[in-house]
């Protein structure tokens, strides 16, 4: 079995310096006034970009841990017209660019809208589509426990016990360890582990995961 590669810390943190995500939740609206983003909201920023570049996915081209999709890193506007120039990405419609959006979520992958960090409140420069096995990112988050470089969601997801059939496709679908599987193998859910990515509301089958904001989370007593 082929071993899987791992960045290095220095790679992490050198990553940091350059960098700040956040996770991308899916199907709830919110005001166009937060960082974090839906799906709704990513469809905007695309709509709303002069310009859009799609290129191949930097992590999973050095790393090649999974077979995931490689050509899903979305270039927006200056970035865009960069790596068009390099000859490293391609200009694509805003069609395309939804398209690609929504069936990497289908897949599994964890939206991030990516700043750099010198104009981390501006419109993002990149919309990445991440896997755990090859992303920096959720490698420094998962190893080095770098809470700071990918920012969760103003959203949270919540979990109604009764109306869940314990099939276990919220935990196969959560890339953040909020969910897991206790000594009677029924679900565990970790409210406070959960960046509010969507990746577990869109495909539970009953309905039983819904995304609220964060802040509501909080004031509960």
């Amino acid at each position: 079995m082929k071993e899987k590669k791992q960045w290095s810390e220095a790679e992490l943190f050198d990553f940091t310096k350059r960098w700040h995500a956040i996770t991308i939740p899916v199907n709830i609206q919110i005001e166009n006034t937060q960082m974090a983003l839906d799906l709704h909201r990513t469809n905007q920023i695309i709509t709303k970009a002069e310009k859009i570049a799609l290129g191949d996915c930097i992590c999973r081209t050095t790393l090649q841990n999974c077979n995931f999709p490689r050509k899903t890193c979305i270039f927006l506007n200056n970035r865009a017209e960069t790596f068009v120039k390099n000859e490293r990405a391609k200009y694509i419609t805003k069609k395309q660019a939804k398209l690609i959006v929504s069936e990497t979520h289908k897949q599994g992958l964890v939206h991030l809208a990516m700043y750099q960090s010198s104009i981390s409140n501006q419109f993002p420069s990149e919309i990445c589509s991440c896997c755990p096995c090859c992303c920096q990112a959720l490698q420094g988050l998962q190893r080095l426990n770098m809470k700071g470089l990918v920012e969760p969601s103003e959203y949270v997801s919540t979990f109604d016990s009764e109306t869940c059939i314990q099939c276990g496709i919220c935990i196969e679908r959560c890339h953040f360890g909020a969910r897991m599987l206790d000594a009677h193998n029924e679900i565990i859910y970790k409210q406070d582990l959960c960046f509010g990515c969507g990746l577990c509301v869109s495909t539970c089958p009953e309905s039983a995961i819904k995304l609220i904001p964060r802040d509501n989370w909080r004031k509960t007593p």
